[in-house]
This record gives structure tokens, C-alpha cells and sequence, in this order.
């Protein structure tokens, strides 16, 4: 039995729920962490057609097995199975998640994680609702330590815990109290920076920060590179496209949840349009274009978008 000392909600149900992924949690550190050279892969692909890693599989499961044994959970939708999974006649809650964010850089040592959005169970099973509809939502990173970026229920605020294993049963320790982001910072992660050639907007924007001075931290997992805008309480991660290189990013599985975060740690969310979290849900492999972090960063980057037509008020 792991030692969790941590209550998300006073919300019983919603209790439970949280503290059943942070039982996934560690046991995904767990496989991750005598992984040998990322991993194998398995010969399946998901429904995005990416190749899927046996680790992959394994976390998905774990996060499925913890939540089924809530009773709480009425269903899950994960980006590796994007179609909703009945757990629990009944249950309370949908969760939405992706098991293994960062695979591809797996092989290399990177932090990788587990992104997660908790619903409100209804008999549309999400469809017609927006992202400011979630209930919850958590980050869980896996690389030099295991911690886990969380909203707080029950205080109301972005919270960050550390997982310590030396009593060989593992416990989770508050180590970051109410996260609020700064809304200026020079730090910038550019996501799917190969459409910038022809992407002239994305690619002034970019400019400007190379140009201003802007730290570059870019690892290639959209986990870690928006968890350290949490840890720093400053910066951006991006990532637009065109019609020939366009976003990948799912929206119920990683766009949403991190986008629920930022939002709650006073940052903001961008899609070309609007607020990320103001996007209706139409489907369960539904992509986004996305910006988060610092708010007035985000306001440069959408002055940008409108200099160039693509954003009317």
C-alpha cells in the first residue's frame, strides 16, 4: 500500500480519483524507470497512426486499473485508445489522458509524463462541452525525480508534489505551493518549428524572441517543456502549423488539461482564435494549435496574429 498524505478535494468521489492516479503515478515511475533504451516497440499503432511503445501500453494500464478500482470512474479516453472506455456503470467522473507524453524522446534520458483532464461525467460523454468544463487536471513528470503538477481542489490553487520511494512504498511531499506564473519572462519552447519557412507569423514570432534575448528551452515533450513554465513561473511553450506541417497535439489528452493548468496558475491559453479551454469539444481525436504561459507574452503573440489578419476581435 503506497502512502499518498495528500487530499486534492473534499469532494470524496473526486478524493479518490486524484489519489488513484497518483497510485498510477508511481507505478508508471516504476516501469519507466528499468526501462532499457526507451523501450520496444509493440506492433500496434495507435489510432493517430504513432507507433506505440510496450511502456506505452503498460501506463495506460496502470492509470486504467487505479482508476477502475475507484468505482468513480465512468469512463476513459486515452490518446493511445481515443474512444471512450466504459470502467464504471455509474461513475461520477470522466478521465481523459495520455499516458506517456515525450516517447519519442524516451531513448534519450529526457523527462517524459503522464497528462491528465478530469470531467464531470454526462450522457453526451463530453461532446458539445469546452475545456473550462473540466473538473481537474494533473501533469506527471518522470525523469531525475517523479513530481506531479496539480490542481488543487479543495485550496484552489496550482500545487506541485515530489514523489519520495526510500520507504520502498512511496509517499508524495508538497514541494511547490500556489504556482502563480509571472506574466513576463524571457524563456521559449517553439514546438513544430519545421512549418516556420513558410508560416511567416509563427516564424516572426519566433524571431522576436531569438532576437530579445529569450532563453531557449526546448526538449521535445510537451510535458516537460510546460512544466518548467510552472517550476520557473515564467515563459512559453508554442506549437502552430500549416497546411503542410500542421499541429499533432491532441486537445482532450494534452492541449486542454495543460492549457486548465496555466490558466489556473494565472497564465494564459491561445489556439489562433481564442482561450485553448473555450474550444467545444467535437471529438475524441480532436488536434489544437496552441501557445501557453506568461499572459502578457501570449498578448504579444496574439498582437502578431491579428498585425497578420489571422485574429479578429
Amino acid at each position: 500500500m503506497h502512502s499518498l498524505h495528500v487530499k486534492l478535494s473534499d469532494e470524496p468521489e473526486l478524493s479518490a480519483v486524484c489519489s488513484a492516479l497518483l497510485l498510477a503515478f508511481i507505478e508508471n515511475s516504476r516501469v519507466l524507470r528499468y526501462c532499457s533504451g526507451g523501450g520496444d516497440y509493440t506492433n500496434t499503432q495507435n489510432d493517430f497512426g504513432d507507433h506505440q511503445l510496450e511502456m506505452d501500453v503498460q501506463c495506460e494500464l496502470n492509470v486504467n486499473t487505479e482508476l477502475k478500482k475507484t468505482g468513480f470512474v465512468s469512463h476513459t479516453a486515452s490518446e493511445e485508445t481515443p474512444e471512450m472506455k466504459l470502467l464504471s456503470e455509474g461513475g461520477k467522473y470522466i478521465v481523459t489522458f495520455d499516458p506517456l507524453d515525450g516517447s519519442s524522446i524516451i531513448g534519450t534520458n529526457f523527462a517524459v509524463g503522464t497528462i491528465v483532464a478530469i470531467w464531470k461525467s454526462d450522457e453526451n460523454l463530453l461532446i458539445g462541452k469546452k475545456g473550462r468544463d473540466m473538473v481537474s487536471a494533473c501533469c506527471c513528470l518522470y525523469g531525475s525525480r517523479t513530481n506531479v503538477v496539480f490542481w488543487n481542489q479543495k485550496e484552489q490553487k496550482v500545487q506541485e508534489y515530489t514523489l519520495f520511494d526510500g520507504d520502498k512504498q512511496g509517499h508524495w511531499e508538497l514541494t511547490k505551493d500556489n504556482i502563480k506564473i509571472k506574466p513576463k519572462g524571457k524563456l521559449f519552447s517553439p514546438g513544430n518549428t519545421r512549418c516556420i519557412a513558410e508560416h511567416i507569423p509563427y516564424r516572426e514570432v519566433v524571431d522576436y524572441w531569438i532576437h530579445n534575448g529569450y532563453t531557449l528551452r526546448y526538449s521535445g515533450g510537451m510535458a516537460p517543456d510546460i512544466c518548467q513554465i510552472f517550476l520557473k513561473e515564467v515563459g512559453v511553450f508554442s506549437c502552430f502549423g500549416d497546411a503542410k506541417n500542421p499541429s499533432k497535439l491532441r486537445y482532450l489528452y494534452e492541449c486542454a488539461p495543460l492549457s486548465f493548468l496555466i490558466e489556473k496558475a494565472e497564465g494564459k491559453s491561445f489556439n489562433g482564435k481564442h482561450s485553448v479551454l473555450d474550444t467545444e469539444i467535437t471529438g475524441y481525436q480532436q488536434k489544437s494549435e496552441i501557445i501557453v504561459g506568461s499572459a502578457d507574452e501570449i498578448e504579444f503573440f496574439k498582437s502578431v496574429w491579428k498585425k497578420h489578419g489571422l485574429l479578429k476581435e
